[in-house]
């Protein structure tokens, strides 16, 4: 478009949000992640310029758009929502014959789920050598199988130290093989697989001193084999899922992390409920923003704590509308200290954890695993 277009668009008013640590990287007035560029980048912005050069009156929505679009000091730069990539799609729903499959759905709250009853469960794997990192320390984080060749994590996983190999097929991290007895029988599961790393993909938004676009994907060396303890977890890729998503209010989060704020990590997954909370009840309860690509949940009684960062929220949902499966909602960021649980004189009131939100991060999520 010829630059005699932009006084035309006369501003686009920078209430769009520029990532700290990343000035292309932008979230739009509706909280969704976009990128900053030219409005002649921009397919809507572009028709909507066109418009207003035509003298055409705006409707009150694009009124409200065109005010709240800018995301640079440049006025000619705006917020442009990012899109789904089909080829990334196409990845994703190679995965989704075997996605999501579960032996067992009744888990009590903060009780050891079933051995091999959640094959997507993963473990980041970092460096021996570090301090802090020996025998059990070296699992730090947790993540998900999303594709033979993907796995799902958080951002912050990342901060101190990158991981080096992830594990899968994992039940007890002490013991090399995991056995369990059914019936007098004991049944034994195949052994885990640490898979080596090939490339790290933080969020290019990810800010630590916000805590907003908390979330990475990390590609492996090689394609993993679906096998009955290691299979993926599915994403919610579909509209009717997402709107399923945003009605439910009772959700589960997996993780080996502490069992109390000052306890030890967890030998073996274990799972609660959570239940979720209004972005402004929590804004007001943690007295700091909280974006509509996050989720919120109560802390006062069940939660995650250290040591399940990067593990799945996720909830049973009738996938495509003919398998009942697990898929992933969010991905654990942060929360309070004490974990969500009652310590001796705490009442754990008014307490809430964060999620990065993963139906909101389905295009990056798909672009990304395209590259």
């Amino acid at each position: 478009m010829s630059v005699s277009g932009v006084g035309v668009v006369g501003a686009f008013w920078s209430r769009g949000r520029m990532s700290v640590d990343d000035p292309l990287f932008c979230t739009t007035f509706e909280d969704k992640p976009g990128w900053c560029k030219h409005f002649g980048e921009c397919a809507y912005f572009r028709d909507l310029v066109t418009k207003i050069k035509k003298g055409l009156p705006l409707t009150e929505e694009e009124t409200r758009i065109k005010e709240n679009a800018g995301c640079s000091t440049k006025k000619t730069f705006v917020c442009c929502e990012e899109h789904v990539n089909g080829t990334g799609l196409e990845l994703l729903q190679q995965s989704e014959e075997a996605c999501g499959k579960f032996l067992r759905l009744k888990v009590l709250g903060g009780s050891e789920i079933k051995m091999g009853s959640r094959p997507w469960m993963a473990l980041l794997k970092y460096d021996a050598t570090e301090p802090g990192t020996q025998g059990r320390g070296q699992f730090q984080c947790g993540a998900t199988l999303i594709t033979k060749r993907f796995v799902l994590t958080a951002a912050h996983c990342m901060i101190n130290g990158f991981p080096v190999a992830v594990r899968l097929g994992e039940h007890n991290i002490t013991s090399e093989v995991d056995c369990r007895i059914v019936d007098s029988k004991t049944s034994c599961q195949p052994p885990y697989e640490d898979i080596g790393i090939e490339k790290i993909i933080p969020h290019e938004g990810y800010s630590s001193f916000t805590q907003k676009n908390d979330i990475a994907l990390v590609k492996l060396v090689r394609d993993m084999v679906f096998k009955d303890h290691i299979n993926p977890i599915c994403l919610p890729l579909y509209v009717e899922l997402q709107k399923s998503i945003l009605e439910t209010k009772v959700m589960r989060v997996t993780g080996w992390g502490r069992q109390t704020a000052h306890g030890n990590d967890s030998d073996v997954p274990m799972e609660a409920g959570v239940s979720r909370l209004s972005l402004a009840s929590c804004t007001a309860m943690q007295n700091r923003s909280i974006a509509k690509n996050q989720i919120c949940v109560s802390a006062s009684l069940q939660d995650s704590c250290k040591g399940d960062s990067g593990g799945p929220l996720l909830f049973n949902f009738w996938y495509k509308k003919s398998k009942q499966r697990f898929v992933q909602i969010g991905i654990v960021s942060y929360g309070p200290e004490n974990c969500g649980h009652k310590e001796l004189g705490e009442t754990g009131e008014g307490q809430t954890s964060v999620y990065t939100d993963v139906t909101r991060f389905i295009p990056w999520i798909t672009r990304t695993v395209a590259q």
